[in-house]
């Protein structure tokens, strides 16, 4: 299933709000909502550290989603490929400086980071109505890759056996997923 822009954008503006949330739930020791969240980020100057691999013409229209959502906060958007954005957050820690607040990556990204330290261990109360698969400690998922290895049995190339292909019913003329290797005709 593919989402279109306008839910696209939604889930990801819904990833930045439940980080947002662990990431300002630090200080008070307990798990915040995102309005009691929204609220103390105001105080502590209303500035939201986007570290992710969106890209610029996502970012222009996910994150004045979140600012119009939340007035007052403004995003700044460090955008780059996942290996880049993991090196300089790494960089920076060690630098003793912390300044990405959001990290919006895949999750064995998100994964290395987490194990130099830089990830609270911590979901907000939001993130209960997600299903436990699509959640763990200090991450929640907003969408999945799937790839499916197929193809179409009626443009098969020649060397594919098309009798065995079409003997099958439960394969004839549809997607296939059976193993790559092309069976010389006889």
């Amino acid at each position: 299933m593919r989402l279109n822009g306008a839910a696209s954008a939604r889930n990801i503006c819904c990833l930045i709000v439940l980080c947002a949330a662990v990431f300002f739930s630090v200080h008070s020791g307990r798990a915040q909502s995102i309005y009691e969240t929204y609220k103390q980020a105001l105080k502590e100057g209303g500035a939201l550290n986007v570290y992710g691999t969106l890209t610029p013409d996502t970012a222009v229209k996910v994150l004045p989603v979140f600012e119009k959502r939340f007035p007052g906060i403004k995003t700044n958007n460090t955008g780059a490929s996942s290996d880049k954005i993991v090196a300089r957050a790494i960089s920076e820690a060690r630098g003793g400086r912390t300044i990405g607040d959001v990290f919006h990556m895949n999750l064995e990204n998100v994964m290395q980071v987490q194990e130099q330290g830089l990830v609270l261990d911590k979901l907000p109360p939001e993130a209960e109505v997600f299903a436990s698969h699509l959640k763990g400690t200090y991450w929640v998922a907003t969408r999945f890759n799937t790839l499916v290895a197929a193809w179409n049995t009626q443009l098969v190339g020649k060397r594919t056996n098309r009798k065995a292909l079409k003997s099958s019913p439960s394969r004839s003329g549809k997607a296939s997923s059976w193993p790559s290797r092309a069976t010389p005709n006889s």
